[in-house]
């Protein structure tokens, strides 16, 4: 990944707000919380059973999500996957599974503190 690129996007979250208010908020950060280490089990899953397809849906979820929600390399990595997926390859998904693990509590500890921060 490219180190001059953003890891998150705050104002996406305030962008959120702004739209739907701090219940929308954390219902989207909690759903996607939750859905998160599925997605990424499920990944890992399709890749060991050597299926693209199935790789390729649950990275192109967590890619929307996460840019939705400003998680930006988290948005990268997956977009990354998802575009490997659909070409038909194998070959460096488990690195960018493994990236996206790595990075599931950094997200995961942000978006917690910017609700609690904000809802404070």
């Amino acid at each position: 990944m490219h180190a001059d690129f953003p890891e998150t996007d705050p104002e996406a979250l305030e962008r959120l707000r702004r739209f739907g208010g701090d219940k929308l908020l954390g219902d989207m950060v909690v759903l996607f919380l939750e859905a998160l280490p599925r997605r990424l089990a499920s990944a890992r899953a399709g890749l060991g059973r050597g299926e693209c397809h199935a790789v390729e849906h649950e990275l192109h979820a967590l890619k929307s999500s996460a840019a939705q929600l400003g998680a930006l390399r988290m948005h990268r990595l997956s977009q990354e996957g998802e575009l490997l997926a659909k070409a038909g390859t194998l070959d460096g998904l488990a690195r960018i599974l493994n990236d996206l693990d790595a990075e599931e509590p950094r997200v995961r500890e942000w978006l917690t503190a910017a609700c609690t921060r904000e809802s404070a």
